[in-house]
């Protein structure tokens, strides 16, 4: 292994940095290599950009993988839930690190619950998702957009702008944030978004040597999960604007996957459980063929029909 300076590519918002200073930690513990990091502007850091309008996946990812194919980065570091669901020609995920928290928050400014918001509270979340079953479970509540960074979104809140906001567990403990965190939402309530806590490393395909030396960051039972969790997002054709949720346990050598997709117009949602026995932590093609079953299963529901159409 060659004593490489390999430069980073990473978005350059606090989280993307911290996350991209811990991958870059590990893989100087571990190998000889030197790291730099390169912050690229993305689409989606644009804020005046409407997520839910944009079908096209991947807005937080375009701009890194175009500087890691024409070689101006060696490697990037993304949150997982935010890559589309396709492989990229002439990328590979290399690691995919043993995942933080996935589930989602409540960050309320006075400290109160979901169920215990004032009726008509203002509750910030620019996810279909989260919207379509926060506004399920308390249909009294105003669900407005919240763009912005972990702060700006915390300042935003904290200001009375929104009375609550909608956030992952991963993001606010990845930098140092948690204590901000009124109340931690069940799967029963919110499915997680697919891969959401885990993050994801990619380099070239071609770069056989940083493949390999990124492999030793590589949690298989993560990986495992989160591919089961990523199978739905392909099943279902499913764009930015999909409300879908998806959580992967691997117990004992079980794989079990749950998926619900919603529709926040109709207050429609399908949920389905599935599972698969007898799973190494190696074995991602059944994982993913989990995941197609259980996609399979929402798509044959009327919702799942009439949103899949739609989608494709």
């Amino acid at each position: 292994m060659s004593n490489r300076k390999l430069r980073l590519g990473t978005r350059g918002s606090l989280l993307a940095r911290t996350q991209a200073g811990l991958i870059s930690g590990q893989l100087q513990a571990l190998t000889p290599y030197e790291v730099t990091e390169k912050i690229i502007q993305t689409e989606g850091d644009d804020l005046t950009t409407v997520l839910t309008k944009l079908a096209r996946p991947g807005i937080f990812v375009t701009a890194l993988r175009g500087a890691l194919l024409r070689g101006e980065v060696d490697f990037l570091v993304h949150s997982y839930k935010d890559l589309p669901s396709l492989p990229a020609s002439g990328i590979t995920i290399a690691a995919v690190p043993e995942r933080e928290d996935y589930r989602d928050v409540l960050v309320s400014r006075d400290g109160l619950g979901l169920m215990k918001l004032r009726p008509r509270a203002r509750v910030g979340t620019s996810s279909p998702r989260r919207a379509a079953r926060i506004q399920h479970l308390r249909p009294d509540l105003i669900v407005l957009p919240i763009r912005g960074n972990i702060d700006t979104r915390l300042r935003k809140i904290s200001e009375g702008e929104f009375d609550a906001g909608v956030l992952a567990a991963a993001g606010l403990n990845r930098v140092q944030k948690s204590t901000e965190i009124t109340e931690y939402l069940t799967i029963e309530q919110l499915l997680p978004a697919p891969a959401q806590g885990a993050l994801a490393i990619e380099c070239r395909s071609d770069d056989t040597e940083l493949v390999e030396a990124l492999a030793k960051l590589d949690h298989l039972p993560t990986r495992l999960i989160t591919t089961a969790e990523r199978a739905i997002l392909i099943g279902i054709s499913a764009t930015c604007a999909t409300a879908i949720g998806a959580f992967a346990q691997l117990q004992q050598g079980t794989l079990t996957l749950t998926a619900e997709l919603s529709d926040g117009e109709t207050d429609q949602h399908e949920r389905f459980t599935s599972s698969t026995v007898n799973v190494d932590p190696m074995d991602t093609g059944k994982a993913h063929a989990l995941g197609i079953t259980v996609a399979e299963l929402i798509k044959d529901t009327p919702l799942g029909k009439r949103l899949s159409s739609t989608y494709e």
